[in-house]
């Protein structure tokens, strides 16, 4: 699956952005129950049933994703690394415009693309000493699943400092043959 940019997911007709929210969430599902096992008594592996679970949920996520290709002949699935700030707020970013064409299209609140941007946001700042990004609570729509990933998004670019401006960026001084320094 290729990477689906911020750009081209605003230009997602509504229920095509609608179907790419399902298939986000199946997959969002799926990558939320690849972590830590249940609890089984003093078993510290995953138990059958977790093993199950973690197999119906990758299934649901593949065949939707099938269908999604097959109909839209898209392979355009908003996913890179996300182990960086800037990954991860790129990522939310797509999938946020993704909810915005999904408009009333789709009406559920998509928990599990939350819970994920939410996870892969606490990696980081337990990896780099920070407070977490803010959490809204699940109040169904799309507006609510927004708003929860602009905090992240808000929260990423804090992390990842001021962009620089190009038209600031100055050549390094050259030297002449005896060494006197100039300004290129």
């Amino acid at each position: 699956m290729s990477q689906m940019s911020e750009t081209v997911a605003e230009k997602l007709e509504p229920a095509q952005a609608a179907e790419l929210v399902r298939v986000i969430d199946l997959q969002a599902r799926w990558e939320n129950m690849r972590g830590t096992p249940t609890a089984t008594g003093g078993n510290a592996g995953f138990s059958t049933p977790d093993l199950q679970g973690r197999q119906k949920a990758y299934e649901a996520f593949r065949v939707r994703l099938a269908a999604y290709t097959t109909r839209y002949r898209a392979a355009h699935v908003p996913e890179v690394t996300l182990n960086t700030p800037e990954r991860v707020g790129m990522w939310c970013r797509a999938v946020r415009a993704v909810f915005r064409r999904a408009g009333q299209e789709y009406t559920e609140y998509p928990a599990n693309i939350v819970a994920k941007a939410h996870r892969l946001a606490d990696k980081i700042a337990a990896r780099v000493g920070k407070e977490p990004a803010e959490r809204e609570a699940s109040i169904a729509g799309l507006p609510t699943a927004i708003r929860n990933l602009d905090a992240i998004i808000s929260w990423c670019d804090e992390l990842s400092g001021p962009a620089m401006i190009l038209g600031s960026i100055r050549p390094a001084p050259t030297t002449t043959p005896d060494n006197r320094s100039e300004a290129a």
